[in-house]
């Protein structure tokens, strides 16, 4: 491949943390360019690709956004086109001809939430875009599931590629025995989607059963302000220890659980380096989560509220050097399921197979569904 371009939805840390390596999984002899929404563009560009502003959300900012697009692939000439989030590759197939639509690698991480589009664009226009992409990868077997069995996708066409880990960062991490506790981590941008809130929650209900409960928070955003307040009015705010950004397995090494309620990333990349590194992990019972956490004996699936995490920890503390050693036997299991130089191979060899495609340099008739601005 000689020039790749990617396509970037608005997306959370997850998705931006898999754009970066992508970016840097391509040698110097290929040439990259971006679109990405500003708030992306902002966190991406340190990587060296160079970019350009779209914001393909929003009817008049699609409108725009099919217009740099076009020009952009048109002066470029990608071998390959990577769409990251549906968002990036509905516009993308809607809005390219045919030989343009068939280079797209169409990058799946997190499921269609409710409310997030149209029913009858899920229902009609969505399958027919996704057969024009030239493949499609997802992030885990359940969402794949989702793109075969619901959207009609062959399942040739489809790969399940999940979140590469370097095996260099796979720590084996140990738990001091006897310390008080327990000590719980989040580690996550904080958002909007209160996904922090259900930590909190469930630390107060911890309180006054554990008193020696402490909450290490790791993570920075915008309404780290609200996080302190609600911690505040919940009677906990002494008990949870601020990191800011700091690297997840910095926090993970002094933890005895990691929680990992749903938020706007399906899967966070946490979540994986805590099954590398031997931490035992509370998650919430939700697609993605649950899909990935299956063969894992040292996860525990809870409902996605402050109860159902707070009842999850005191059934797991009383055995927590048992649930250390579990986690701990499966560090070897996880390093190679998510082993990035495996990984990064097959993504490779996906993104070769579509750029050297027949049907993705033959000129044809007919672009794009002329509908395609009203379905959003």
């Amino acid at each position: 491949m000689k020039r790749v371009l990617h396509l970037v939805s608005a997306g959370g840390p997850a998705m931006r943390r898999t754009v970066a390596e992508t970016t840097r999984m391509f040698g110097p002899e290929t040439e990259q360019r971006m679109l990405a929404p500003d708030a992306e563009a902002k966190v991406l560009r340190p990587f060296g690709v160079p970019i350009e502003s779209w914001r393909p959300a929003g009817l008049f900012n699609v409108l725009r956004s099919i217009g740099a697009l076009r020009r952009s692939v048109e002066r470029y000439e990608p071998d390959v086109i990577l769409a990251y989030g549906w968002t990036a590759a509905a516009v993308g197939l809607g809005a390219l001809a045919p030989r343009y639509a068939r280079r797209i690698v169409a990058r799946l991480q997190d499921p269609i939430r409710d409310g997030e589009m149209p029913k009858p664009f899920y229902e009609k226009r969505l399958p027919e875009l996704l057969q024009r992409a030239g493949a499609i990868s997802c992030a885990y077997e359940k969402l794949a599931r989702q793109v075969t069995e619901h959207l009609g996708v062959a399942p040739e066409r489809v790969s399940v590629l999940p979140y590469p880990i370097a095996s260099g960062s796979a720590l084996a991490l140990e738990r001091t025995p006897g310390r008080p506790g327990p000590i719980l981590g989040l580690v996550q941008r904080l958002e909007a989607d209160g996904a922090w809130g259900t930590a909190i929650d469930a630390l107060a209900e911890l309180k006054p059963r554990f008193p020696d409960a402490r909450l290490w928070l790791a993570g920075d955003g915008p309404v780290l302000p609200l996080v302190r307040q609600y911690a505040r009015q919940k009677g906990v705010l002494d008990e949870i220890s601020f990191f800011g950004n700091m690297p997840a397995a910095e926090v993970e090494s002094g933890l005895d659980l990691l929680l990992v309620p749903q938020s706007r990333d399906a899967l966070p990349y946490a979540l994986l380096e805590a099954l590398v590194h031997g931490v035992p992990v509370i998650a919430a019972n939700v697609a993605g989560i649950a899909d990935l956490l299956a063969p894992f004996a040292g996860a525990w699936l809870v409902p996605d509220d402050g109860h159902g995490f707070a009842h999850g920890v005191a059934t797991v503390w009383p055995q927590i050097d048992a649930a250390w050693a579990a986690a701990r036997a499966q560090r070897a299991e996880a390093a190679a399921a998510f082993d990035a130089a495996t990984i990064q191979g097959a993504m490779f060899a996906l993104y070769e197979s579509v750029a050297n495609a027949p049907e993705a340099h033959q000129r044809t008739e007919g672009a794009a569904f002329e509908a395609l601005p009203s379905t959003f």
